[in-house]
């Protein structure tokens, strides 16, 4: 490839449509055209040699080929970047947009505050918000550039990927009023024989509960397992279903009044941790810099 004849606009093209799957958001991303993001990826498959992205019922789907030129020319744009942007970053002046990974815990505990902080702080920087569903997702998202940050369980990962604990995290049980699990006298036992909801992103039919369980010689039904946690408060609220989840969710949902009682889980259950996670090409970035102390400062407040 003849390096003075490539026209380096083209890779901001392609990242932005590795990001976001669709020819006119990334258009959008990048303040071009329909018209003239099809022109780019019509010149990319040119310079390539390949498809590149193929459309599907779901977007626009890269090739193998795509997936192995998403983080080398990710890292190039973030070099650029480097270069060419002043040493400082002002919040208030700031037009960046950023994308945070985050699990649907992470987003119920920390987005609320984070986004009242930003509204103040940095009126003109822009957050988009991509799911996890997977442990392994995670180093996907930000090798690929996809996600600034990320925010989930910690994860065993290479030395690119870096990481700042931010809180501890208790469990509590859930249960309708009266639930007879939870009546005065009512011990493990009568946990275990009830009928129970778990949460679990990957979909397992049995956690830490029912591990702890076997421990003991005990073992429960699980009735219904949830990938997201925001619809069991509503399920146990109106079934005999007893749901085990992280204990500010809990709380959260008994202060607004949705028909459940919180208790303490009648088996010992360890603490666990929330993270957060970046790769090591942003690490000196200003914004992100920024943007990770103001997480940071928001999870110690809650």
């Amino acid at each position: 490839m003849d390096l003075a004849g490539f026209d380096l606009n083209l890779l901001k093209a392609f990242d932005a449509l590795y990001a976001e799957r669709h020819v006119t958001r990334a258009g959008q991303r990048i303040g071009l055209s329909q018209s003239a993001m099809s022109g780019a990826l019509t010149r990319l498959r040119e310079v390539f040699a390949d498809e590149l992205f193929i459309r599907s019922p779901t977007g626009m789907q890269p090739t193998p080929r795509a997936d192995d030129l998403a983080s080398p020319i990710s890292t190039a744009i973030q070099l650029m970047r480097g270069v060419l942007q002043d040493d400082g970053f002002d919040p208030e002046t700031a037009d960046h947009i950023v994308t945070i990974a985050m699990t649907d815990y992470a987003a119920f505990v920390l987005l609320p505050q984070l986004l009242a902080r930003l509204a103040i702080e940095a009126p003109r920087l822009d957050v988009r918000v991509r799911g996890i569903f997977g442990k392994n997702e995670v180093i996907d998202l930000l090798d690929s550039g996809e996600a600034n940050l990320a925010i989930s369980v910690p994860i065993d990962s290479a030395a690119r990927i870096l990481m700042r604990p931010l809180l501890n995290e208790g469990f509590a049980c859930i249960a309708r009023p009266g639930h007879p699990a939870f009546a005065e006298g009512a011990g493990i036992e009568a946990f275990a024989a009830a009928s129970h909801l778990l949460m679990s992103p990957e979909g397992d039919r049995a956690g830490l509960v029912d591990r702890k369980l076997a421990a003991i010689g005990l073992e429960r039904r699980v009735v219904l397992s949830l990938p997201q946690f925001l619809v069991a408060p509503f399920v146990v609220a109106n079934t005999d279903l007893v749901a085990t989840l992280a204990a500010r969710v809990a709380q959260r949902f008994a202060a607004v009044n949705v028909g459940i009682a919180v208790h303490a889980p009648p088996i010992a259950l360890s603490d666990w941790p929330l993270a957060m996670m970046w790769h090591r090409r942003v690490d000196d970035h200003p914004a992100t810099i920024w943007l990770r102390d103001c997480i940071a400062e928001i999870a110690r407040s809650v």
